[in-house]
């Protein structure tokens, strides 16, 4: 696996010189950082790997001195007295009442929980990732300290699914770091010097990393004392009358992102699409493709309301990554500018940022060339 990608290369047909700038647009942490680092990473994304790697470090060695957290696991166990439930079912199949013994369940405290395997997992990840030696005798010391304390691996762990009490929230931080380690750790397109399982890179999975990459930069790049964010938001069809059923059919509609500026009251409704932007016709022309038109005019006109003064002349967006040629259109169509636009993926990180910033901040009061 090689960290560093000098040429080009293509993921699920989509042409990208560096996938590392967007899995940090997209990761938790890139809102975490000083713009003194965003900008040394977006200039060299690969060098993320070695600064959450000393992150990582840092924060699991913390953790050990304030000890690991704790957490309880459920076991099964055949014992001569209650403990827990008892499981009258496989009990009374193995006979085990006559034998004066009984089959229970219960809820043991150990520090082998999920949590602190996926902090472990973490560990030897960056050990294949990481070049630096000292990175490396670090990483080996906390691997060590697992073993030690016979604490498993797991790269998977349900966020939603824990509980962080006020014991647990101090390990949201590591967790974000670990998150990102494994999120880093997939294979470029060029042989390198290490092999890795290769990532399933399908169009759902870019698609997703492209707009959870461009929400990820609009939050930290646009300023929240003049603009407003919002993105996974669910629109409402504006019904006077309906069927008793009619909801059971109906679409739901949900928005990739919105963005709006406070001082013009200005909202733009952006839908990322990674895909081609346009179609070939039957005439050979290209053309773009009119069910995304479609969606995007839904969600402004479906919004409309006189109370709501943005709504009424809303800017829709549809946003692709670059193929083959960049493109920039825009129309008014009864009061709104729908944009037609791509972000060439190809080109250098500072000017893959300079053109998404002008992209997202286009409004009514700030000249779209402005950063």
């Amino acid at each position: 696996m090689s960290n560093k990608q000098e040429t080009s290369t293509t993921v699920a047909k989509i042409p990208i010189k560096n996938i590392w700038l967007l899995l940090l647009y997209a990761s938790d942490f890139y809102q975490t950082l000083g713009k003194q680092q965003r900008v040394q990473l977006e200039n060299n994304p690969e060098d993320m790997i070695k600064l959450a790697a000393e992150l990582y470090c840092k924060a699991a060695r913390k953790r050990f001195m304030r000890s690991l957290s704790c957490g309880y696991t459920q076991q099964t166990q055949i014992l001569n007295r209650v403990r827990g439930k008892i499981d009258i079912l496989a009990t009374v199949r193995q006979h085990l009442l006559e034998k004066g013994r009984i089959q229970c369940q219960f809820e043991v405290l150990t520090i082998d929980t999920p949590k602190n395997r996926y902090i472990h997992a973490a560990a030897h990840t960056l050990l294949r990732l990481v070049k630096n030696k000292k990175l490396k005798i670090r990483c080996q010391k906390i691997i060590s300290h697992f073993n030690t304390l016979k604490i498993g691996q797991s790269t998977h762990y349900d966020f939603r699914a824990d509980y962080f009490d006020r014991s647990g929230t101090q390990d949201r931080y590591l967790l974000t770091l670990c998150r990102l380690i494994f999120k880093l750790a997939i294979p470029t397109e060029q042989t390198g010097m290490q092999s890795a399982e290769q990532i399933n890179k399908t169009d759902t999975w870019l698609r997703q990393l492209f707009e959870k990459a461009t929400i990820g930069f609009a939050r930290v790049n646009l300023p929240a004392s003049s603009w407003e964010i919002s993105s996974g938001k669910r629109l409402f069809w504006q019904q006077e009358s309906a069927s008793n059923h009619i909801e059971d059919f109906l679409p739901n509609m949900q928005t990739d992102l919105i963005i709006e500026h406070s001082a013009c009251q200005h909202r733009m409704i952006i839908d990322t699409k990674c895909t081609s932007i346009v179609r070939q016709s039957r005439s050979n022309k290209n053309k773009f493709k009119s069910e995304h038109i479609y969606q995007l005019y839904a969600y402004l006109r479906s919004q409309e309301k006189t109370t709501d003064a943005p709504s009424c002349h809303a800017t829709g967006m549809l946003l692709y990554p670059a193929i083959d040629e960049n493109i920039n259109e825009d129309v008014i169509i009864q009061n709104h500018i729908i944009r037609f636009s791509t972000i060439n993926l190809q080109e250098d990180s500072s000017l893959i940022r300079k053109n998404l910033l002008r992209l997202l901040s286009q409004c009514n009061c700030i000249p779209t060339n402005n950063e």
